[in-house]
């Protein structure tokens, strides 16, 4: 199975990967010149989700109880999606790709999803971004704002006043604006956006979206039906 996914992954090489680096520029195709090793263990059961995270280390670095989980936590594989909401290649995926392999992999049962959001410090307004969203997960409600933020990405990555945007998202989503308005003006929640900041730069994430699937690494957003292959032969 190992052999057959490396031959999988690599040979996408070629088809140039949408993705953003830490360079400001296109990084074509997946590069991985590592194979990192990856310990992942369950400490829940699937009729349990109350019960703590599942625990996902990779190449020695605990994500466990960082980003937000998706999905059996006995899942066979586990996805890590680093991305940073100024990217348009991460809004791509989580606009195009991302609803349909939840769908056909994460809700049955197959893959446990982990998002993970970082700032790269690249795209105007991203840490603003961030800060919105875990505002609204402190209301439990990131998701709901994960998808306007990357539906509405150009309207807030091109303007002085980002947070103006974000309080209209977060009425959209029925938040209670006078706790939103609070936290985002606290900065509290900027403590986790630096922490899972700081696990990216010890997995050297350097671009994004980034995924490490079962841990093993893929720079950039494949379309979907590459996407869907990878997980089929991973799942089967």
């Amino acid at each position: 199975m190992i052999a057959i996914f490396r031959t999988f992954v690599f040979g996408f090489t070629a088809l140039g990967l949408a993705s953003c680096d830490s360079a400001d520029r296109p990084a074509p195709g997946v590069e991985s010149s590592q194979t990192p090793v990856v310990s992942i263990a369950s400490s829940v059961d699937s009729a349990a989700p109350a019960g703590p995270p599942r625990r996902v280390v990779i190449q020695g670095t605990d994500l466990t109880g960082i980003g937000y989980d998706v999905g059996s936590p006995d899942a066979k594989v586990v996805v890590v999606n680093f991305s940073d909401f100024g990217c348009p290649f991460c809004g791509t995926f989580a606009r195009e790709t991302y609803p349909a392999l939840e769908r056909e992999f994460v809700e049955p049962g197959k893959v446990f999803f982990k998002y993970v959001p970082f700032v790269m410090g690249m795209f105007p307004n991203a840490r603003e971004a961030s800060r919105a969203a875990e505002c609204a997960a402190d209301q439990g409600r990131f998701w709901e704002m994960h998808d306007r933020l990357y539906a509405g990405q150009p309207a807030w990555k091109r303007t002085f006043a980002p947070e103006e945007i974000f309080r209209q998202d977060a009425a959209a989503i029925q938040l209670d604006l006078a706790r939103f308005n609070a936290c985002y003006a606290g900065q509290q929640t900027d403590r986790r956006t630096a922490e899972a900041t700081r696990r990216a730069e010890q997995l050297r994430v350097r671009a994004t979206p980034s995924f490490f699937v079962n841990g093993r690494l893929i720079e950039g957003a494949l379309p979907l039906e590459q996407f869907r292959m990878l997980l089929n032969e991973v799942t089967r």
